[in-house]
């Protein structure tokens, strides 16, 4: 049987299979950022610190993946 066309020619697209690791940081919800608990200083300064995926985990395509 024939597989259909969308099936032969879609571009597939591996999964993160690793969680961030959100340990020592807190949302800030007055400054709308992640922080260091101790320091309190913004995450983004730190270069170690992975930030969680959108909820729709976006390619660089732009392109979502609703009801995928």
């Amino acid at each position: 049987m024939k597989k259909h066309i969308l099936t032969e020619k879609a571009f597939v697209y591996e999964l993160p299979r690793t969680a961030p690791n959100m340990a020592g940081y807190e949302f800030n919800d007055e400054k709308g950022y992640w922080v260091n608990q101790n320091s309190k200083k913004p995450s983004i300064k730190d270069p170690s610190f992975a930030a969680p995926h959108t909820k729709k985990a976006d390619a660089e395509t732009g392109e979502d993946k609703k009801g995928e």
